[in-house]
């Protein structure tokens, strides 16, 4: 099979897995940033891709006409400024890198208005967050098995630079510790043991950080909102509820980003209520139902 026949048929299988109004959002669909899995180029075929439900719905809210409605209510529903118009943007980072970042943090998307930003992560079959790489052994080169880190907010030298911080990523430039103070209330001049971002805090760390950032920057009300699937076999439905993520959204300060999680079908439900007479809603609602419950059967098939 030629690359050019395997791309068109790797492409019409990822289409078959999009909501068909959204379709369009991903164009051009070459450049699109694609999120790979192990072995393949991009894993959005997959009936269980968080990447490709996120696009069935927040492709849906970039493109459609009823968008600054939609939007304006979630965002009084935040407690932010709700008046449009809103933009979407999908696969976003922050393109002035205030973090200082070798690699950007990406969110799966972002809205924003002349007064308030919204960033989103959508996870589907997941169950948290990404650890720090940091404490985890350097995989290759001639530092390969060493940890950069013990786990620890706390003074240390990196075996592999031989530089001494608190936080491995500090002493690297990147800006974390900087806002964790504003965002957190966490003091970067204490030691902090374990560290609260050494596992899955991590990666909301990144996306709160940023979205303080930003906001601070543009002078904007700035929120942060973990979207998931609500149905009982999947992970993070149970993880927001849990102990563990009460007291992670307890130490966000909302004067600095407000921190919500939100099930995908409470945010089509609010998207069916601000655009009751638009079919397109309740057409993507039962795909998203659809969606999770083949994934859950699929789930189920797969438990012992």
């Amino acid at each position: 099979m030629s690359d050019f026949v395997a791309r068109a048929t790797r492409r019409r299988s990822i289409e078959a897995n999009l909501f068909p109004y959204a379709h369009a959002a991903v164009e051009p669909w070459e450049g699109y940033r694609w999120h790979s899995a192990a072995g393949e180029v991009c894993d959005a075929f997959k009936e269980k891709s968080s990447q490709a439900l996120s696009i069935d719905v927040f492709g849906t809210l970039k493109l459609h006409p009823s968008r600054d409605r939609v939007l304006g209510a979630l965002a009084a529903q935040l407690g932010l400024p709700s008046a449009g118009p809103w933009d979407v943007a999908l696969e976003w980072h922050d393109p002035d890198n205030l973090l200082d970042e070798k690699t950007p943090t990406f969110v799966d998307a972002l809205a924003r208005s002349a007064e308030a930003l919204m960033l989103f992560e959508c996870k589907f079959t997941e169950s948290d967050g990404g650890g720090c790489g940091q404490t985890l052994p350097i995989a290759r080169g001639k530092h390969k098995g060493l940890k950069q880190c013990n786990g620890h907010y706390r003074i240390q030298t990196n075996p592999a630079n031989q530089r001494t911080a608190y936080c491995a990523l500090s002493e690297k430039g990147f800006r974390y510790w900087d806002y964790a103070p504003e965002v957190f209330g966490l003091r970067a001049d204490l030691e902090h043991s374990p560290c609260p971002f050494a596992g899955p805090w991590n990666q909301w760390m990144r996306n709160l950080t940023t979205a303080a950032a930003v906001g601070r920057q543009a002078g904007l009300r700035a929120a942060f909102v973990v979207v998931y699937a609500e149905e009982p076999r999947l992970p993070m439905a149970t993880r927001v509820r849990q102990p563990e993520w009460q007291r992670l959204a307890a130490c966000v300060k909302p004067q600095a980003v407000v921190f919500r999680s939100m099930a995908y079908q409470s945010l089509l439900a609010l998207a069916r209520a601000a655009d009751p007479a638009d079919g397109v809603w309740p057409e993507l609602d039962a795909w998203v139902k659809r969606k999770i419950a083949g994934v859950c059967g699929m789930v189920a098939l797969e438990e012992p």
